[in-house]
């Protein structure tokens, strides 16, 4: 997966900044902001999920940046406040470093670019910039228009048990977090809130989350190209590689 030189800086102001030098020569503020890659025409989309996501053509690189906000009803009090206790703990900055690991590992999970938070007080707000995964889509979409071979669904359990295999726990393994190249590799994203664990009795929660997600989806969509048998091979390309 190639060696990172990862660099923690701090520059004052509140300002906390974790990168790959590889890839960042030297991180600003402006880097996380969308209204800086508006003025410089260089956002190429976005997508919506607790907060906005920004696809951005930076120096022949393709970033995705993420601004860190909460769901649920605490979301709707703080939004993307969170309480500060330690720059390390922060969870741009635990993220970035679950990332590093998984990559480490030879996990297909996004490249971590740089993080970043800006303390005030007791709060602080935070964002991460990772590469974007090429020519790639996540499973609810694709399931909308076509479904997965067999083959492909034991490659997605087989993901997961890698990801296990590694000790980390997904903190929310839904369709929308899984994603499909264009030659068929399947890649696990959004690591916010997840972290390596100890045992083996978590593993099956994320599993199950899955599948909620699966039925859930099924429920909401006409058109949904997913079966039980679907799950059994999921579960197949699982058990085939997931150590116990």
């Amino acid at each position: 997966m190639g060696n990172m030189a990862t660099i923690r800086r701090d520059i004052g102001a509140g300002h906390h900044f974790i990168f790959d030098n590889t890839l960042v020569s030297q991180p600003n503020t402006e880097m996380f902001s969308p209204e800086f890659w508006q003025l410089q025409n260089k956002i190429t989309g976005q997508a919506k999920g607790r907060g906005t996501t920004i696809f951005i053509e930076h120096e022949n690189q393709h970033w995705v940046l993420r601004h860190f906000k909460r769901g649920g009803l605490v979301g709707k009090i703080l939004s993307d406040q969170y309480f500060f206790n330690g720059v390390e703990r922060s969870r741009p900055f635990e993220e970035f470093r679950l990332l590093e690991y998984m990559r480490g590992e030879g996990l297909l999970v996004p490249v971590p670019v740089a993080a970043r938070i800006h303390r005030r007080g007791l709060i602080y707000r935070g964002d991460l910039i990772t590469l974007s995964i090429p020519n790639s889509q996540d499973l609810h979409h694709v399931l909308c228009q076509q479904p997965l071979t067999k083959s492909e669904w034991r490659d997605v359990g087989r993901a997961l048990a890698r990801m296990h295999n590694c000790q980390v726990y997904h903190h929310d393994a839904n369709i929308r977090n899984i994603m499909i190249d264009s030659n068929k590799q399947i890649w696990l994203i959004d690591f916010d809130r997840c972290s390596k664990r100890q045992g083996n009795s978590w593993k099956q929660s994320n599993l199950d989350r899955l599948l909620r997600s699966l039925h859930k989806e099924q429920a909401k969509n006409p058109v949904f190209h997913w079966a039980e048998g679907d799950w059994a091979a999921c579960l197949d390309g699982y058990e085939e590689l997931v150590k116990r």
